[in-house]
């Protein structure tokens, strides 16, 4: 049986296809939306279509229609996009976030080691030291006084007689001379 060939209905309802999709209706992209048929066939009934909208309201309908839908397509593109990276860095901030509590809780940790010890370690100094309960062990200052040593820090010449001060004015220097106290 022999095919009786591409009708200009069909050729029509390729060619509003592509428009709705955005697409221009070339002979190339008509017949790919076919699957068949000749070129000039189908170019003579675009061309035939074209003649046959006249109305230049119909054609701006198209053109308002062929825009809308590219623009929502490459709305929803853009959306796409936008989430995948969003999500994609999403992802790598939550890594880096449980990268830095670890970090800090390793830190902690370690803190709370070397608190310990240097809480063990004061323990061990304060225990290691002799308690007076006045207000220090001073026997080895009056020991070295008494012993004849000469120790010249202040209070151990407090503790060995004490020494007065003579100031010279002249000089505007301080003169330190032992005085014996009575007694």
């Amino acid at each position: 049986m022999a095919r009786t060939g591409l009708t200009k209905s069909e050729v029509k309802a390729s060619r509003d296809q592509l428009l709705a999709e955005g697409r221009y209706p070339s002979v190339d992209a008509v017949r790919h939306v076919l699957g068949t048929g000749s070129k000039s066939t189908i170019h003579r009934y675009l061309k035939e279509l074209s003649d046959d909208d006249s109305n230049p309201g119909i054609k701006r309908d198209d053109t308002a229609r062929s825009l809308q839908t590219m623009v929502e397509q490459l709305a929803s593109q853009l959306h796409d996009d936008a989430e995948r990276r969003y999500r994609a860095l999403y992802a790598e901030h939550q890594q880096a976030l449980r990268e830095k509590e670890e970090e800090l809780d390793a830190l902690r940790a370690t803190i709370e080691r070397l608190t310990a010890r240097v809480e063990e370690l004061e323990i061990d100094a304060y225990a290691a030291q002799p308690h007076d309960h006045g207000f220090g062990d001073f026997s080895h200052l009056q020991a070295s006084s008494r012993g004849g040593l000469n120790d010249s820090t202040p209070f151990s010449m407090v503790l060995s007689g004490g020494r007065s001060s003579v100031f010279d004015v002249d000089s505007r220097q301080i003169q330190l001379t032992p005085r014996a106290y009575p007694g």
